[in-house]
Protein backbone atom coordinates (compact mmCIF):
# COMPACT_ATOMS: atom_id res chain seq x y z
CA UNK A 1 0.00 0.00 0.00
CA UNK A 2 1.03 3.77 -1.16
CA UNK A 3 1.70 5.96 1.93
CA UNK A 4 0.41 9.30 1.76
CA UNK A 5 2.47 12.18 3.05
CA UNK A 6 0.03 14.62 4.38
CA UNK A 7 1.52 18.15 4.06
CA UNK A 8 -1.94 19.77 5.95
CA UNK A 9 -4.12 18.74 8.41
CA UNK A 10 -7.50 17.34 6.59
CA UNK A 11 -10.67 18.69 7.83
CA UNK A 12 -13.10 17.12 10.44
CA UNK A 13 -16.52 17.21 11.63
CA UNK A 14 -16.59 18.96 14.78
CA UNK A 15 -18.26 16.47 17.63
CA UNK A 16 -20.53 18.15 19.94
CA UNK A 17 -18.47 16.54 22.50
CA UNK A 18 -15.53 18.17 21.59
CA UNK A 19 -16.65 21.71 21.56
CA UNK A 20 -18.37 21.66 24.66
CA UNK A 21 -15.03 20.06 26.06
CA UNK A 22 -13.49 23.16 24.62
CA UNK A 23 -15.78 25.24 25.61
CA UNK A 24 -15.97 24.18 28.78
CA UNK A 25 -12.01 25.17 29.53
CA UNK A 26 -13.19 28.94 28.91
CA UNK A 27 -9.55 29.40 30.47
CA UNK A 28 -10.35 32.39 32.34
CA UNK A 29 -6.82 32.36 34.30
CA UNK A 30 -4.61 35.16 33.31
CA UNK A 31 -1.34 34.53 32.73
CA UNK A 32 -1.10 37.10 36.03
CA UNK A 33 0.76 35.02 38.69
CA UNK A 34 2.22 32.31 36.31
CA UNK A 35 5.75 32.51 36.83
CA UNK A 36 8.11 32.93 34.20
CA UNK A 37 9.89 29.81 32.85
CA UNK A 38 13.51 30.11 32.84
CA UNK A 39 14.65 31.74 29.55
CA UNK A 40 18.30 31.21 28.42
CA UNK A 41 19.91 30.18 31.73
CA UNK A 42 21.92 26.55 32.25
CA UNK A 43 19.13 25.05 34.87
CA UNK A 44 20.47 21.93 36.61
CA UNK A 45 16.67 20.56 36.82
CA UNK A 46 14.21 21.24 33.89
CA UNK A 47 10.59 20.25 34.38
CA UNK A 48 8.09 19.00 32.22
CA UNK A 49 4.52 18.23 32.86
CA UNK A 50 2.84 14.65 32.35
CA UNK A 51 -0.74 15.33 32.49
CA UNK A 52 -2.97 11.47 32.10
CA UNK A 53 -5.66 9.56 33.10
CA UNK A 54 -4.17 7.23 35.91
CA UNK A 55 -7.44 6.91 38.23
CA UNK A 56 -10.65 6.41 36.84
CA UNK A 57 -12.51 4.55 33.83
CA UNK A 58 -10.09 5.16 31.57
CA UNK A 59 -7.14 4.77 34.06
CA UNK A 60 -5.03 1.47 32.94
CA UNK A 61 -4.69 3.41 29.81
CA UNK A 62 -3.58 6.56 31.35
CA UNK A 63 -0.74 4.69 33.65
CA UNK A 64 0.68 3.31 30.39
CA UNK A 65 1.48 6.92 28.97
CA UNK A 66 2.63 7.90 32.19
CA UNK A 67 4.90 5.16 32.80
CA UNK A 68 6.18 5.50 28.54
CA UNK A 69 7.02 9.27 29.36
CA UNK A 70 8.64 8.64 32.66
CA UNK A 71 11.07 5.33 30.98
CA UNK A 72 12.65 7.65 28.03
CA UNK A 73 12.82 10.90 30.62
CA UNK A 74 14.83 8.66 32.86
CA UNK A 75 16.69 7.08 30.22
CA UNK A 76 17.65 10.65 28.79
CA UNK A 77 19.05 11.17 32.39
CA UNK A 78 20.96 8.13 32.46
CA UNK A 79 22.72 9.18 29.20
CA UNK A 80 24.10 12.29 30.60
CA UNK A 81 20.69 14.91 30.79
CA UNK A 82 20.30 17.57 28.07
CA UNK A 83 23.98 18.04 27.40
CA UNK A 84 23.76 21.42 25.85
CA UNK A 85 22.34 22.75 29.31
CA UNK A 86 25.29 21.52 30.85
CA UNK A 87 23.83 17.45 31.75
CA UNK A 88 20.79 19.60 33.19
CA UNK A 89 18.15 16.52 34.53
CA UNK A 90 14.74 16.01 33.40
CA UNK A 91 12.07 16.02 36.15
CA UNK A 92 8.35 14.60 35.15
CA UNK A 93 5.68 15.83 37.41
CA UNK A 94 2.44 13.98 36.90
CA UNK A 95 -0.52 15.01 37.16
CA UNK A 96 -3.80 12.85 36.94
CA UNK A 97 -7.37 14.01 35.10
CA UNK A 98 -9.64 11.36 35.72
CA UNK A 99 -10.50 11.72 32.17
CA UNK A 100 -12.89 14.59 32.65
CA UNK A 101 -11.64 18.53 30.72
CA UNK A 102 -11.98 20.30 34.17
CA UNK A 103 -9.57 18.39 36.21
CA UNK A 104 -7.09 18.07 33.36
CA UNK A 105 -7.48 22.03 32.68
CA UNK A 106 -6.46 22.68 36.20
CA UNK A 107 -3.50 20.36 35.82
CA UNK A 108 -2.48 21.94 33.20
CA UNK A 109 -2.75 25.69 34.72
CA UNK A 110 -0.69 23.83 38.27
CA UNK A 111 1.63 22.52 36.20
CA UNK A 112 2.83 25.66 34.13
CA UNK A 113 2.47 28.11 37.52
CA UNK A 114 4.88 25.28 38.54
CA UNK A 115 7.61 25.98 35.95
CA UNK A 116 6.91 23.37 33.52
CA UNK A 117 8.57 24.13 30.52
CA UNK A 118 6.04 21.81 28.21
CA UNK A 119 3.51 19.82 28.34
CA UNK A 120 2.50 15.63 27.64
CA UNK A 121 -0.75 14.43 27.74
CA UNK A 122 -3.56 13.74 27.35
CA UNK A 123 -5.28 10.70 26.07
CA UNK A 124 -8.69 11.34 26.48
CA UNK A 125 -9.66 14.65 23.23
CA UNK A 126 -12.04 16.61 25.03
CA UNK A 127 -9.14 16.71 27.88
CA UNK A 128 -6.72 16.98 25.58
CA UNK A 129 -8.97 19.90 23.50
CA UNK A 130 -8.81 21.71 26.98
CA UNK A 131 -5.03 21.29 28.28
CA UNK A 132 -3.72 22.61 24.55
CA UNK A 133 -5.63 25.71 24.91
CA UNK A 134 -4.40 26.21 28.82
CA UNK A 135 -0.51 25.90 26.84
CA UNK A 136 -1.53 28.27 23.81
CA UNK A 137 -2.55 30.69 26.28
CA UNK A 138 0.55 30.96 27.97
CA UNK A 139 2.83 30.77 25.14
CA UNK A 140 3.73 27.01 26.26
CA UNK A 141 4.77 24.13 24.22
CA UNK A 142 2.12 21.24 24.57
CA UNK A 143 3.45 17.68 22.43
CA UNK A 144 -0.02 15.35 22.41
CA UNK A 145 1.10 11.78 23.94
CA UNK A 146 -2.65 10.14 22.59
CA UNK A 147 -5.22 12.13 21.75
CA UNK A 148 -6.74 11.11 17.85
CA UNK A 149 -9.09 13.91 17.10
CA UNK A 150 -8.44 15.80 14.16
CA UNK A 151 -10.73 19.15 16.26
CA UNK A 152 -7.16 19.21 18.16
CA UNK A 153 -5.14 20.76 15.92
CA UNK A 154 -7.76 22.62 13.84
CA UNK A 155 -7.67 26.20 15.92
CA UNK A 156 -4.68 27.62 14.02
CA UNK A 157 -2.73 26.88 17.52
CA UNK A 158 1.33 27.28 17.19
CA UNK A 159 2.39 25.52 20.23
CA UNK A 160 0.40 21.94 20.33
CA UNK A 161 2.12 19.27 18.14
CA UNK A 162 1.22 15.19 17.72
CA UNK A 163 3.13 12.38 16.87
CA UNK A 164 0.66 9.98 16.54
CA UNK A 165 -1.83 9.49 13.57
CA UNK A 166 -4.97 11.32 13.70
CA UNK A 167 -8.77 10.25 13.02
CA UNK A 168 -8.10 11.20 9.63
CA UNK A 169 -5.13 8.69 8.90
CA UNK A 170 -7.13 6.41 11.71
CA UNK A 171 -10.36 6.08 8.96
CA UNK A 172 -8.43 6.22 5.80
CA UNK A 173 -5.62 3.53 6.57
CA UNK A 174 -8.13 0.85 7.98
CA UNK A 175 -10.45 0.96 5.48
CA UNK A 176 -7.32 0.23 2.96
CA UNK A 177 -6.28 -2.03 4.83
CA UNK A 178 -9.66 -3.99 5.03
CA UNK A 179 -9.87 -3.34 1.29
CA UNK A 180 -6.44 -4.84 0.34
CA UNK A 181 -7.12 -8.03 2.19
CA UNK A 182 -10.64 -8.15 0.70
CA UNK A 183 -8.63 -7.97 -2.83
CA UNK A 184 -5.81 -10.34 -2.00
CA UNK A 185 -7.81 -13.15 -1.12
CA UNK A 186 -11.13 -12.92 -3.20
CA UNK A 187 -13.02 -11.99 -0.15
CA UNK A 188 -15.35 -9.48 -2.59
CA UNK A 189 -16.22 -7.81 0.54
CA UNK A 190 -18.99 -5.39 0.37
CA UNK A 191 -20.73 -4.04 3.60
CA UNK A 192 -19.65 -2.38 6.39
CA UNK A 193 -21.33 -2.12 9.71
CA UNK A 194 -19.62 -0.02 12.77
CA UNK A 195 -19.86 -0.30 16.40
CA UNK A 196 -18.72 2.50 17.81
CA UNK A 197 -18.60 4.37 22.23
CA UNK A 198 -20.08 8.04 21.58
CA UNK A 199 -17.70 10.93 21.85
CA UNK A 200 -14.52 10.11 19.80
CA UNK A 201 -15.66 6.26 18.04
CA UNK A 202 -18.47 9.01 16.30
CA UNK A 203 -15.72 10.86 14.87
CA UNK A 204 -13.72 7.87 13.78
CA UNK A 205 -17.23 6.39 12.72
CA UNK A 206 -17.44 9.35 10.23
CA UNK A 207 -14.27 9.09 8.79
CA UNK A 208 -14.65 5.58 7.83
CA UNK A 209 -17.52 6.55 6.76
CA UNK A 210 -16.26 8.82 4.34
CA UNK A 211 -14.03 6.74 2.97
CA UNK A 212 -15.56 3.50 2.62
CA UNK A 213 -17.72 4.24 0.02
CA UNK A 214 -14.38 5.08 -2.13
CA UNK A 215 -13.16 1.71 -1.65
CA UNK A 216 -15.98 0.18 -2.59
CA UNK A 217 -18.10 -0.27 1.06
CA UNK A 218 -21.24 0.55 1.90
CA UNK A 219 -21.84 1.32 5.61
CA UNK A 220 -25.10 -0.40 5.84
CA UNK A 221 -25.44 0.53 9.95
CA UNK A 222 -23.67 1.92 12.92
CA UNK A 223 -24.31 1.08 16.01
CA UNK A 224 -23.33 3.80 19.20
CA UNK A 225 -23.35 3.01 22.84
CA UNK A 226 -22.48 4.93 26.08
CA UNK A 227 -19.74 5.74 28.03
CA UNK A 228 -18.94 2.89 31.32
CA UNK A 229 -21.71 0.49 30.09
CA UNK A 230 -21.82 -2.66 31.92
CA UNK A 231 -23.83 -4.99 29.33
CA UNK A 232 -23.62 -4.60 25.55
CA UNK A 233 -26.11 -7.59 24.02
CA UNK A 234 -28.72 -5.36 22.61
CA UNK A 235 -26.11 -3.56 20.53
CA UNK A 236 -24.56 -6.57 19.73
CA UNK A 237 -27.61 -8.13 18.69
CA UNK A 238 -28.46 -4.92 16.35
CA UNK A 239 -25.14 -5.11 14.64
CA UNK A 240 -25.18 -9.19 14.36
CA UNK A 241 -28.66 -8.82 12.80
CA UNK A 242 -27.11 -5.87 10.07
CA UNK A 243 -25.71 -9.01 8.28
CA UNK A 244 -22.71 -6.82 7.21
CA UNK A 245 -19.84 -8.37 5.50
CA UNK A 246 -16.92 -7.02 8.24
CA UNK A 247 -17.66 -4.83 11.47
CA UNK A 248 -15.50 -1.64 12.08
CA UNK A 249 -15.33 -1.36 15.91
CA UNK A 250 -14.35 1.57 17.88
CA UNK A 251 -14.01 1.64 21.33
CA UNK A 252 -11.66 1.55 24.79
CA UNK A 253 -10.33 -1.01 26.79
CA UNK A 254 -12.75 -1.77 29.16
CA UNK A 255 -15.62 -1.67 26.35
CA UNK A 256 -13.58 -3.49 24.09
CA UNK A 257 -13.43 -6.62 26.39
CA UNK A 258 -16.92 -6.54 26.84
CA UNK A 259 -17.63 -6.50 23.41
CA UNK A 260 -15.47 -8.83 22.58
CA UNK A 261 -17.10 -11.30 25.49
CA UNK A 262 -20.80 -10.61 23.97
CA UNK A 263 -19.54 -11.34 20.19
CA UNK A 264 -18.15 -14.20 21.34
CA UNK A 265 -21.32 -15.28 23.44
CA UNK A 266 -23.87 -14.15 20.36
CA UNK A 267 -21.38 -16.07 18.05
CA UNK A 268 -20.98 -12.82 15.86
CA UNK A 269 -18.97 -13.74 12.67
CA UNK A 270 -19.24 -11.42 10.18
CA UNK A 271 -17.17 -13.22 7.35
CA UNK A 272 -14.75 -10.77 6.73
CA UNK A 273 -14.14 -10.18 10.23
CA UNK A 274 -13.81 -7.88 12.98
CA UNK A 275 -11.60 -5.15 12.86
CA UNK A 276 -10.99 -2.35 15.19
CA UNK A 277 -10.23 0.63 14.61
CA UNK A 278 -8.10 3.26 16.99
CA UNK A 279 -9.54 0.63 19.01
CA UNK A 280 -8.13 1.11 22.64
CA UNK A 281 -8.83 -2.81 23.68
CA UNK A 282 -8.29 -4.54 20.02
CA UNK A 283 -4.57 -4.59 19.82
CA UNK A 284 -3.79 -4.73 23.69
CA UNK A 285 -1.81 -7.61 25.07
CA UNK A 286 -4.17 -7.08 28.47
CA UNK A 287 -7.20 -7.82 26.43
CA UNK A 288 -4.99 -10.76 24.92
CA UNK A 289 -4.25 -11.69 28.13
CA UNK A 290 -7.44 -11.45 29.90
CA UNK A 291 -9.58 -13.15 27.24
CA UNK A 292 -7.62 -15.73 25.38
CA UNK A 293 -9.06 -17.84 22.30
CA UNK A 294 -11.60 -14.99 22.47
CA UNK A 295 -9.15 -12.66 21.48
CA UNK A 296 -7.50 -14.69 18.84
CA UNK A 297 -7.44 -13.33 14.98
CA UNK A 298 -8.63 -10.08 16.19
CA UNK A 299 -7.65 -7.21 13.82
CA UNK A 300 -7.08 -3.93 14.39
CA UNK A 301 -5.82 -0.43 12.44
CA UNK A 302 -3.82 1.37 14.89
CA UNK A 303 -1.02 2.71 16.26
CA UNK A 304 1.37 0.70 17.81
CA UNK A 305 5.36 -0.67 17.99
CA UNK A 306 7.94 -0.98 14.78
CA UNK A 307 8.01 -4.53 15.46
CA UNK A 308 10.95 -5.10 13.16
CA UNK A 309 13.19 -2.16 14.76
CA UNK A 310 15.68 -3.42 16.94
CA UNK A 311 15.41 0.16 18.64
CA UNK A 312 11.74 -0.46 19.73
CA UNK A 313 12.25 -4.05 20.73
CA UNK A 314 14.93 -2.95 23.62
CA UNK A 315 12.46 -0.24 24.94
CA UNK A 316 9.41 -2.57 24.94
CA UNK A 317 11.75 -5.09 27.30
CA UNK A 318 12.55 -2.11 28.96
CA UNK A 319 9.53 -0.98 29.97
CA UNK A 320 8.01 -4.20 30.68
CA UNK A 321 10.86 -5.58 33.34
CA UNK A 322 10.35 -2.44 35.06
CA UNK A 323 6.70 -1.79 35.13
CA UNK A 324 4.70 -5.44 35.64
CA UNK A 325 1.29 -4.25 36.35
CA UNK A 326 0.35 -2.09 33.68
CA UNK A 327 2.44 -3.60 30.94
CA UNK A 328 3.46 -2.06 27.00
CA UNK A 329 0.62 -1.57 24.71
CA UNK A 330 0.03 0.18 21.97
CA UNK A 331 -0.45 3.61 23.16
CA UNK A 332 2.68 3.53 24.34
CA UNK A 333 5.15 3.92 20.97
CA UNK A 334 3.42 7.57 20.36
CA UNK A 335 4.20 8.65 23.48
CA UNK A 336 7.27 7.19 24.00
CA UNK A 337 7.98 9.10 20.17
CA UNK A 338 6.55 12.41 21.95
CA UNK A 339 8.33 12.74 24.85
CA UNK A 340 11.81 11.73 22.45
CA UNK A 341 10.53 14.71 20.43
CA UNK A 342 10.69 17.43 23.44
CA UNK A 343 13.84 15.52 24.49
CA UNK A 344 15.66 16.31 21.56
CA UNK A 345 14.33 19.68 21.37
CA UNK A 346 15.03 20.85 24.38
CA UNK A 347 19.02 19.79 23.45
CA UNK A 348 18.63 21.52 19.82
CA UNK A 349 17.24 24.21 21.57
CA UNK A 350 19.81 24.74 24.27
CA UNK A 351 17.67 26.05 26.33
CA UNK A 352 14.34 26.31 28.35
CA UNK A 353 12.52 29.30 26.78
CA UNK A 354 9.39 28.61 25.25
CA UNK A 355 9.66 30.15 22.29
CA UNK A 356 12.84 28.62 20.85
CA UNK A 357 11.75 25.54 22.48
CA UNK A 358 8.97 25.63 20.20
CA UNK A 359 10.76 26.69 17.29
CA UNK A 360 13.24 23.58 18.01
CA UNK A 361 9.88 21.00 17.66
CA UNK A 362 8.64 22.77 14.96
CA UNK A 363 12.03 22.23 13.13
CA UNK A 364 11.59 18.54 14.46
CA UNK A 365 13.42 15.63 12.32
CA UNK A 366 13.99 12.42 14.24
CA UNK A 367 13.94 8.99 12.91
CA UNK A 368 15.30 7.06 16.14
CA UNK A 369 11.44 6.91 17.06
CA UNK A 370 9.74 3.08 18.26
CA UNK A 371 6.50 3.72 15.83
CA UNK A 372 6.36 2.73 12.41
CA UNK A 373 7.32 5.45 9.97
CA UNK A 374 9.17 8.11 10.30
CA UNK A 375 10.71 10.80 10.45
CA UNK A 376 8.68 12.64 12.56
CA UNK A 377 8.40 15.69 10.79
CA UNK A 378 5.38 18.34 11.39
CA UNK A 379 2.89 19.74 9.29
CA UNK A 380 2.05 23.77 9.89
CA UNK A 381 -0.71 22.42 11.69
CA UNK A 382 1.78 20.73 14.16
CA UNK A 383 0.46 17.01 12.94
CA UNK A 384 3.23 14.61 12.42
CA UNK A 385 3.36 14.42 8.53
CA UNK A 386 4.64 11.00 8.30
CA UNK A 387 2.31 9.42 11.00
CA UNK A 388 1.43 5.59 10.16
CA UNK A 389 -0.89 3.40 11.43
CA UNK A 390 -0.13 -0.48 10.97
CA UNK A 391 -3.25 -2.89 11.39
CA UNK A 392 -2.26 -6.03 13.82
CA UNK A 393 -3.98 -9.02 14.42
CA UNK A 394 -3.66 -11.22 17.18
CA UNK A 395 -1.91 -14.91 16.79
CA UNK A 396 -1.32 -17.65 19.07
CA UNK A 397 -1.80 -15.09 21.41
CA UNK A 398 0.44 -12.26 20.50
CA UNK A 399 -0.12 -8.97 18.95
CA UNK A 400 1.42 -8.93 15.48
CA UNK A 401 1.85 -6.46 12.54
CA UNK A 402 0.53 -7.78 9.37
CA UNK A 403 -0.12 -4.67 7.01
CA UNK A 404 1.67 -2.73 5.82
CA UNK A 405 4.34 -5.67 4.89
CA UNK A 406 7.77 -3.07 5.51
CA UNK A 407 6.92 -3.24 8.82
CA UNK A 408 5.30 -6.44 9.55
CA UNK A 409 6.26 -9.47 11.51
CA UNK A 410 3.56 -11.97 10.44
CA UNK A 411 1.50 -13.18 7.67
CA UNK A 412 -2.18 -12.48 8.00
CA UNK A 413 -4.53 -14.98 8.77
CA UNK A 414 -7.55 -14.56 6.62
CA UNK A 415 -10.59 -14.80 6.17
CA UNK A 416 -10.84 -15.75 9.67
CA UNK A 417 -11.88 -18.95 10.15
CA UNK A 418 -14.74 -20.55 11.97
CA UNK A 419 -15.14 -19.40 15.96
CA UNK A 420 -15.71 -22.94 16.50
CA UNK A 421 -11.83 -24.27 15.36
CA UNK A 422 -10.65 -21.51 17.76
CA UNK A 423 -8.43 -23.10 20.70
Amino acid sequence: MERKNKDSQKGGVTRRAFLKAAGMAGVAASTIGFPAVLRGAKPKEILIGSIHPITGPCAYDGTSLAQAVQLAVDQKNAAGGIKSMGGAKIKVLLKDTESKPKVGQAAAEKLIRDGCVSLLGCYNSPVTIVTTKVAEMHRIPHIITVAVADEILQRGFKYTFRVQPDTTDMGEYTTKYIRELSDRHNMNLKTIAIMQISGFGSVIAKKVSVFAPKLGFEIIGSQSYGYGVSDLSTEVAKIKDMKSDVIVDVGYLADGILKLKTYDALKVEPRGGIFGCANGGFSNPATVKELGRVAEYLMDGNYGINPISSFAQSVNAEYNKRYTKVIFQSHCPPTYDATLVLLDALERAASTDPEKLREAIAQTSLSRIISPGGPVEFDATGQNKNALPTLMQVQDREVKVILPEEYANAKPRYPVPPRSTWS
